[in-house]
């Protein structure tokens, strides 16, 4: 063990959430491209297996500060990315446990009797007052410390006055990478220093060209995006943006189908975890649909980058969705989620750089599909290159020679 460069993955993907899931696949991918031995573990705050959906299986909180106390070997820490710069126990909780979900609209009076974020902690057996705000000093044998393809477009200032430490543990991280201009604006106010690339999830098409995706996606998805490429709008909305506005929402598909008869409607869900729910919103939209549509409710990662990569376009409230459309040069329509739109503000091309509104879809899938595909490839070819930068300061650290 002495000799072995050990990197310790931590994350959000101990729950069927698409964008937390790709995270540990392509972060172990692209440092396999250096050629120098390690040995991954991956960790989220509870033990878990989504295998069977695409992604990796996780070891608990607990064994992971196991292993940071163990001396043995070089060991790093890779923070993987997602909004996870101050993210609370309880908001983890929350994701995780249906019965404290349930508690959510009382969390406000809650709040004034009793601290949530440590309540949580206990619960789920943290021993950082944040989760991931983690340094190199809180444990015997980490070495570095990295924060890859962080979001916090909407970090002000009094989620450091709640937390006062958290200012002096960032500046203590070895290499922190946000994905987004106003992240980066929103550290380097509070005197963190940060590096400005894209997610690395954008690295998705590197690994899985359309050409390998045929075969990992299941049969339904092989036939229909055979049948269909290039010939179908992916559509999918989180649950608590479409609550009350499915009618709105319908209309606006129905809009396209009707102004587009080529068209075909595909839904399917990205996000599926505890307050996500896309397949719950999508269940609510479809019968309000006039014109012939595809509804894929079970799905795996596979599934859902592929059935991007092979689409007209791609819509909705996921970032992941986005970047996947972005991976693989699709024309993309970004709706109504302020980290999203930060996200398409920075690497977004122009005239689809920005969200839109739920009663704007339709002009905004003509502008989309619209865009040159000169203009796609190129902001592609650019965001891998940076990425793939990203990753080069990264392996100096966490693979030493």
């Amino acid at each position: 063990m002495t000799d072995k460069n050990n990197i310790l993955i931590i994350g959000a993907f101990d729950r069927y959430n698409y964008g937390d899931l790709l995270f540990p696949l392509v972060i172990e991918a692209q440092l396999r491209t250096y050629g120098r031995p390690f040995h991954a573990s991956y960790f989220g705050i509870i033990e878990s297996d989504l295998r069977a959906v695409g992604g990796k299986p996780t070891q608990d909180i607990r064994a992971f500060y196991e292993q940071c106390n163990q001396p043995e070997g070089h060991t790093s820490v890779i923070v993987a990315g997602g909004e996870a710069v101050a993210v609370t126990w309880n908001s983890l909780l929350l994701a995780l446990n249906k019965l404290f979900m349930r508690t959510r609209r009382f969390h406000r009076h809650l709040e004034k009797v009793i601290d949530l974020n440590d309540f949580a902690r206990r619960i789920l057996h943290g021993q950082t007052e944040l989760p991931f705000a983690v340094t190199p000093a809180d444990f015997k044998g980490v070495n570095r410390v990295i924060f890859n393809s962080l979001g916090g477009s909407e970090l002000g200032s009094s989620v450091f006055g709640r937390f006062p430490r958290l200012r002096d543990r960032l500046q203590q991280v070895d290499y922190f990478a946000v994905r987004d201009r106003a992240t980066h604006v929103n550290m380097e106010k509070q005197g963190i220093h940060t590096h400005l690339y894209p997610d690395s999830a954008i690295l998705m098409s590197k690994f899985y060209p359309r050409t390998e995706l045929i075969e990992k996606v299941s049969p339904p998805v092989a036939d229909f995006t055979g049948r269909q490429c290039g010939k179908y709008l992916f559509f999918q909305v989180k649950d608590s943006h479409a609550r009350n506005n499915e009618q709105q929402i319908a209309r606006q598909l129905n809009a396209i189908a009707e102004r587009h008869p080529d068209v075909h409607l595909c839904l399917c869900p990205i996000g599926k975890a505890l307050n996500h729910d896309d397949h719950l919103a999508l269940q609510r939209i479809a019968p309000l649909l006039r014109y012939p549509y595809t509804f894929f409710e079970t799905v795996t990662i596979w599934d859902i980058m592929g059935l991007i990569a092979h689409a007209k376009a791609y819509m909705g409230t996921s970032l992941h969705g986005a970047i996947t459309a972005m991976s693989y040069a699709v024309p993309y329509v970004g709706v109504v989620v302020p980290k999203l739109n930060s996200y398409l503000q920075t690497w977004g091309v122009d005239g689809i750089n920005q969200t839109v509104a739920l009663d704007e879809l339709a002009e905004a899938f003509q502008r989309a599909i619209s865009v040159d595909k000169v203009l796609l490839d190129r902001s592609r070819e650019e965001q891998l290159c940076a990425a793939e930068t990203s990753f080069s300061k990264i392996a100096t650290l966490v693979l030493p020679e």
